[in-house]
């Protein structure tokens, strides 16, 4: 019998305290808007919707500069809104997971709008327009296979979901669960753009895969290291965590993109309504779309894009200009959520044929 859901969280691919201390020295390049003062002297919470070291060093060098003290707690996206339902209040801000998620978190009352004034240096596609949310990185929806793995099945590495469906698969692709992991949502909602948004042919291009699933993983990044140590053959998994992967020493990993059009995430930062802290909720947003904050992402590193066009860029990130990307509607995708996760845990993660 295959496992379909993993509880553990992922181990960090990088130093993380050593890449905390490096980060929280730098300074703000000239003319970068700077509102740290604001909410200094109080305590912040942050939901936090990024790998492990991004949470830690990110919140590192903004604690350093602010001297404002910073507790995360780092979740998926779906826990960080089953946390919202429970306790509206625990965090302050919301930092990373894609923007449809805090577009749902609006929807129940849960973000105050706020818009930056550093937003205005952001493209427009990095913006909600009543201030819900801002991006503050981007990444695409990608397959990260083990090579070795491939030419021991005799199959070759994906280049269109249909290529998932090879019965040469069949056991041994990962991916993480739409209810747990935004990315796992961003797969659905990929493949039903593919399909014109028709969920009926969405879900049953799902229940074929099924099949092939070796694990539901409960996070995002769980699969890639699963790829990378031979347990399963690919992975669907952001570029940025295959990428971190393959830098972290995991060589037989590649990378591929579906031909046909990929999903792509706005990695968004949202200030929570009911914060103990909104004024300094709002002066860490405020810095993390400032180019000061952007820069560090290359020495984290985070291997997601900054959203700022002036911001440094790290040499292993993977370019996402040059990507065919589906059409992305934040709006449509997050008031198709909930339907489609749960087509997906009644009829293909919960169906009789899930092993």
């Amino acid at each position: 019998m295959r496992i379909r859901s993993m509880l553990t969280a992922p181990t960090a691919l990088t130093a993380i305290v050593a890449s905390a201390l490096a980060l929280s020295g730098c300074s703000a390049p000239p003319g970068a808007e700077d509102s740290s003062g604001a909410g200094a002297n109080g305590s912040l919470t942050v939901a936090c919707s990024q790998q492990e070291d991004f949470c830690q060093a990110i919140t590192a060098a903004y604690e350093k500069k602010t001297g404002s003290p910073v507790t995360y707690v780092r979740l998926g996206a779906g826990e960080v809104l089953a946390r919202l339902e429970t306790n509206p209040g625990e965090f302050d801000i919301w930092m990373g997971g894609q923007a449809e998620n805090h577009l749902v978190a609006s929807d129940k009352g849960w973000i105050e709008d706020y818009i930056s004034p550093n937003a205005s240096a952001l493209p427009a596609e990095y913006n909600d327009e009543k201030g819900t949310w801002s991006g503050f990185y981007t990444d695409s929806i990608a397959f990260c296979s083990n090579q070795d793995e491939l030419d021991r099945l005799g199959v070759k590495a994906p280049q269109s979901f249909e290529d998932l469906l090879d019965p040469g698969l069949k056991g041994h692709i990962a991916m993480p669960h739409p209810a747990t992991a935004g990315v796992g949502y961003m797969a659905m909602y990929t493949v039903a753009q593919l399909h014109n948004g028709d969920q009926t042919a969405t879900i049953d291009y799902f229940k074929q895969l099924n099949g092939s699933i070796m694990q539901y993983s409960k996070s995002a990044a769980t699969g890639t290291e699963q790829a990378g140590r031979g347990e399963t053959a690919v992975a669907i998994a952001l570029d940025s965590d295959c990428q971190k992967a393959i830098d972290a020493g995991y060589s037989s990993l590649t990378l591929s993109y579906p031909q046909e059009g990929t999903g792509y995430e706005v990695g968004a930062v949202s200030v929570l309504a009911n914060a103990r802290n909104g004024e300094g909720a709002k002066a860490m947003m405020d810095w993390l779309l400032s180019t000061e904050a952007q820069d560090l992402y290359a020495d984290v590193p985070s291997y997601a894009a900054p959203t700022l066009p002036d911001a440094k860029v790290g040499e292993s990130v993977p370019k996402q200009d040059g990507l065919k990307h589906v059409t992305w509607d934040n709006r449509d995708a997050a008031d198709s959520r909930t339907e489609y996760i749960d087509a997906f845990e009644e009829q293909v993660a919960g169906s009789s044929e899930a092993k």
